[in-house]
């Protein structure tokens, strides 16, 4: 039977780990979820290296964007189709989102930008645009955005 004194001691130790932890610098599952992400936008999306593609993505990942495939090596393609523009990677994204949601595997970045108005090509309106990545592993498994065909 384990006394008070004990039992004082055991908790104590749980919470003082626990406080170590966190002071090392070890991430949450959501926080880690989160990472994984900003890392894949900051230092493979946004300059389009495809070259890290595959730390970052599962080899047989599942994509539900209509403009491209699954599988990392189709991304490598779409990715080399976009715009460039050269500039050193930096701790933060260029494009930063307006906001991250994180729940469970999903971690969800929401842009707002501006796009033109197609009832009235010399105005704009602001839009929001998003994409959803499910992680496993460390690594995107799975893709969904608001790009329609």
């Amino acid at each position: 039977m384990m006394t008070k004194g004990v039992f004082s001691a055991i908790a104590a130790f749980a919470f003082l780990a626990s406080g170590t932890a966190s002071a090392q610098g070890y991430l949450s599952a959501l926080d880690s979820n989160k990472k994984v992400v900003s890392d894949f936008y900051r230092l493979v999306y946004e300059p389009r290296n495809a070259d890290l593609a595959e730390q970052y993505m599962a080899p047989n990942v599942i994509e539900h964007d209509p403009r491209s495939q699954n599988g990392v090596e189709n991304f490598v393609k779409f990715l080399k189709t976009l715009p460039f523009d050269s500039y050193d990677v930096g701790s933060e994204l260029r494009n930063p989102p307006a906001m991250v949601i994180a729940e469970a595997d999903l971690v969800t970045y929401v842009f707002k930008e501006l796009a033109p108005d197609p009832q009235d090509r010399s105005k704009n309106y602001e839009r929001f645009t998003y994409n959803t990545y499910r992680i496993k592993d460390r690594k995107i498994v799975e893709h969904w955005s608001s790009a329609s065909k």
